[in-house]
């Protein structure tokens, strides 16, 4: 018995030496854990969706080669920088990199109504309305939209919630408790197979798969949200989380956002409340009095004087 006590002082002793040890040296060198390829691979997820066919930089796969079929757009690379900047401590982000990598997500080609089968599809409003309800049934997590510049961390997503951010862009005005319909920049679900975003893909897939027309111009999402979301109990809106209102209640333009020698004195205000500003990406990438600032690399952004160079440097 005298010697079985000191044995087992030692063997603790030995223990917590070896804890306190390990402990340092992955702090001082991470790759010695063990578990470092599961860290954080149980946290919600934010989803970014590029459009490979006209809107991302560079292909993954291709070693930093780059594609025909994409252009490289640093304004988009600064928005991916500030959204892993601001959410990587809570969030995992997750790239869906065109068609191809969604069918591979989804489970095959055959998942995909028939006009998106092919990795060369165009994908419009309505397109997107089903990708993005889809990614929200089958994984939940947050739907950003990849032309975001974001100030400040996300919120977490309540469980069991579906929540939504903004205002309808199409609205003139817009006061402290929002419009009658948020925006679709940002979305986010609590857990997979929710009922809401089930029903809501489950509609959307059905107009694509029986080509229904006039889909750009229908506006599905707003449709969708009012059918299946906006008098749902488990619905939650942000109206005031999203910049996208001047202090009038107007609708914050790209002119706005590209302003120059402002110093400052923006047409916009950041509040404390405000997390993230859309960039009205279908206009900037189809109005040619804008291709100067696509143009631009991640440098002259940032160093410049617009407007929305003050979002990027704001910490």
């Amino acid at each position: 018995q005298q010697i079985l006590i000191p044995l087992a002082l030692v063997g603790i002793a030995a223990f917590f030496l070896g804890v306190y040890g390990f402990g340092k040296d992955t702090r001082i060198n991470p790759f010695k854990e063990k578990n470092l390829l599961m860290k954080g691979m149980d946290a919600p997820t934010i989803w970014l969706y590029y459009d490979t066919s006209d809107v991302n930089a560079r292909w993954w796969a291709d070693f930093g080669a780059r594609s025909t079929r994409v252009l490289n757009l640093p304004f988009l690379n600064l928005c991916y920088e500030r959204i892993c900047k601001m959410n990587s401590d809570k969030y995992k982000i997750e790239v869906i990199a065109g068609l191809t990598d969604l069918a591979q997500r989804l489970g095959g080609w055959q998942e995909l109504p028939v006009g998106l089968q092919n990795p060369l599809a165009n994908v419009g409003p309505a397109e997107l309305n089903w990708i993005r309800a889809e990614i929200l049934c089958r994984f939940g997590g947050l739907w950003v939209h990849p032309a975001s510049v974001c100030l400040r961390p996300f919120p977490e997503i309540p469980q069991d919630k579906v929540i939504f951010f903004g205002t309808d862009g199409d609205a003139s005005y817009a006061g402290p408790g929002g419009s009658a319909l948020p925006s679709f920049y940002v979305i986010g679900a609590g857990r997979k197979n929710h009922p809401v975003f089930e029903s809501w893909a489950q509609a959307a897939f059905e107009r694509l798969d029986k080509r229904m027309g006039g889909q750009q111009i229908r506006g599905d999402a707003k449709w969708d949200y009012t059918a299946f979301a906006a008098k749902h109990p488990d619905t939650i809106n942000y109206p005031n989380l999203e910049l996208s209102r001047r202090p009038d209640g107007k609708r914050l333009q790209l002119e706005d956002l590209l302003a120059a020698g402002q110093e400052g004195d923006h047409r916009f205000q950041i509040t404390d409340e405000t997390v993230y500003c859309p960039i009205p990406w279908p206009e900037l990438r189809e109005r040619r009095l804008f291709g100067w600032f696509l143009r631009m690399n991640e440098e002259q952004i940032v160093s410049s004087d617009l407007a929305i160079s003050d979002l990027f440097r704001a910490t």
